[in-house]
């Protein structure tokens, strides 16, 4: 994963010298759910905030794009069991991580004018934090240390004004004694500079 972050951040400083660049700080909220092998379908979802930057590098006049970015999170992540009750799951802790979504995509609409509609897919390696303190003994050491996913959204820019709707897939487990992959949707709002 390393080398993989190394090229692409190699990549990006050789493109800006023929790029335009725009930064895109944003603030949303988030729903993460779980699922396991065992249960398939997704065990609990909660609501947390995110806030962070995106960068988008193209060439001029090109309708696609490299979308880098740094988001802090936290989430409500509900621990893996089976005979969980009502009381423990309204008391899960929000976990906190560093996300660092790897992006690339196209304007659906061209790259200019007023209204602007994008797509991007990526990968998004994340860093886990921490977890507040909590009555139900999870800590940060029963979580793995770091994690990746499949990325997927679209977002639209009206003048400097962004609105964000992404979907991220976990691919590796987020615990270390438990199964468990972390799915997230998240909308964010921000503001496009320049």
């Amino acid at each position: 994963m390393k080398k993989l972050l190394i090229l692409t951040l190699f990549s990006l400083v050789f493109a800006s010298a023929h790029a335009q660049f725009s930064f895109n700080p944003k603030v949303g909220m988030n729903i993460t759910s779980i699922a396991t092998e065992a249960t398939p379908a997704e065990v609990g979802s909660h609501v947390g905030f995110n806030l962070g930057a995106d960068l988008r590098f193209r060439k001029k006049e090109s309708w696609f794009f490299v979308q880098p970015g740094l988001h802090y999170y936290s989430m409500g992540v509900q621990p893996v069991s089976e005979n969980a009750t009502q009381e423990q799951i309204e008391q899960i802790p929000s976990v906190s991580s560093l996300k660092v979504p790897l992006s690339g995509g196209m304007y659906l609409t061209g790259s200019d004018g007023i209204l602007r509609v994008r797509a991007n897919v990526g990968i998004t390696p994340t860093v886990m934090m921490g977890v507040e303190e909590n009555q139900l003994g999870v800590s940060k050491s029963d979580y793995q240390a770091a994690t990746i996913g499949l990325n997927g959204g679209i977002g639209i820019e009206l003048l400097i004004i962004t609105l964000d709707v992404s979907y991220e897939h976990g691919m590796s487990n987020l615990y270390r004694q438990a199964e468990g992959t972390a799915n997230t949707f998240t909308i964010s709002a921000g503001i496009r500079i320049p």
